[in-house]
């Protein structure tokens, strides 16, 4: 009788250890459904929780997923019979569990859409490049510098919002060139305007930028409509009233204040395609446009403009 039970006893140890499963721990009747937790060594003392399961075959399920996942080791996976085998579901749930509690996958939202390039265009008009139109605004003491700061930062933006081509993103001189146009378009409504600007400096990021940056007026005159009126309106004729504080250059040139170098050089170029020579025009009044350029560069240099 004696020798009986002794052997009926160890029987039952060794089935307890060989149903003993890795990774998973049966919690006390208190939790419900949940009562068992699978879990997974990482490093020295450290495990990490994978969850509570409902069953010791799911939790084993959920070591094994785990075990792939970050060891490859199939050799310490536990052996599930089939019939405890999870469904096509639970194995794609218990996965994705997994995988989220080790930390190797990010949750991406289903209903989460890339911006368009139009919203993209959008934001970089009303937030980015008027910000920066407001700066130069407040700082036209020195105009050129500002400009040139606010144009650089304008582009910089433009090529880190629109960074992704294959989503249908335009190129960052792309996009500065569209929201050009829809300035100019709103600001004189002329299509013939619009198209000589981006003829000009369509393919230039920074001067695209430039004039995107350009605030509307600035105090003492100039802005925005005012210069690119007196650069690409050549036949409308300088305000007479301001006339007697113009230079003669600068009606020449049919540029206005506040002077500066490169408005001077942009005027020059503007004027330089109707009355040069080779473009049909006369002689002497390029002349006269040559005259007023050195003028007015003259006047530029001795002011540091």
């Amino acid at each position: 009788m004696t020798q009986s039970h002794s052997h009926s006893h160890s029987q039952s140890g060794s089935e307890r250890k060989r149903d003993r499963l890795r990774g998973v721990t049966e919690q006390p009747a208190s939790h419900g459904e949940g009562r068992y937790r699978a879990w997974i060594g990482r490093g020295k003392g450290r495990q990490v929780n994978l969850g509570l399961y409902p069953d010791r075959w799911l939790a084993a399920f959920a070591y094994n997923a785990a075990v792939e996942a970050v060891r490859g080791d199939l050799r310490t996976k536990n052996e599930i019979p089939e019939k405890h085998q999870p469904s096509a579901d639970q194995v794609r749930r218990i996965n994705a569990r997994v995988r989220g509690r080790l930390g190797l996958d990010q949750p991406i939202p289903h209903d989460e859409v890339p911006p368009s390039a139009d919203q993209l265009l959008t934001l970089l008009e009303i937030t980015v490049a008027s910000f920066w139109r407001g700066q130069v605004a407040t700082h036209v003491a020195d105009l050129g510098r500002e400009l040139q700061v606010a144009a650089r930062r304008l582009a910089e933006s433009a090529r880190l919002l629109l960074w992704s081509h294959s989503s249908g993103h335009p190129t960052a001189c792309e996009a500065l060139a569209l929201l050009l146009g829809r300035r100019l378009d709103r600001t004189f409504r002329r299509a013939d305007v619009t198209r000589e600007v981006l003829d000009d400096d369509g393919d230039d990021e920074l001067r695209l930028a430039r004039w995107l940056v350009y605030p509307d007026e600035l105090p003492g005159g100039g802005g925005f409509r005012e210069t690119i009126a007196h650069l690409y309106l050549a036949d409308e004729a300088v305000d007479s009233s301001r006339s007697s504080t113009i230079p003669a250059w600068a009606l020449t040139l049919g540029v206005v204040p506040p002077f500066s170098s490169e408005r001077v050089r942009f005027a020059y170029r503007a004027r330089s395609k109707t009355v040069h020579p080779d473009a049909g025009g006369d002689h002497a009044e390029f002349v006269r446009l040559q005259a007023a350029y050195e003028d007015a560069q003259n006047y530029c240099t001795s002011r540091g403009l």
